[in-house]
């Protein structure tokens, strides 16, 4: 009888599926490896609301909007003025 060797990577929900035609159709498996990889998560699709795309656009406009310190000093009085 002349065979052919198949190799296949089936989705693990569609498994069962595919196993019970194999077995009725009398062909032999093998499982080789479940592959474990990390899972994956939908990409959310929303779209930012206007007053969120007003700040992204800011962003854009004027660049990074943090201000940088390059002295500890200047930051911690900075903080200690904007609690007044």
């Amino acid at each position: 009888m002349n065979t052919i060797t198949l190799q296949a990577t089936i989705n693990e929900a569609d498994f069962p599926t595919f196993l019970s035609l194999f077995e009725k159709f009398k062909v032999k498996t093998v499982l080789l490896s479940k592959k474990e990889g990390k899972k994956t998560y939908p990409i959310e699709t929303a779209i930012p609301n206007e007053e969120t795309q007003k700040a992204f656009q800011e962003v854009k406009e004027k660049g990074h909007l943090m201000k940088r310190y390059k002295d500890v000093r200047q930051l911690f009085k900075d903080i200690d003025d904007e609690q007044l």
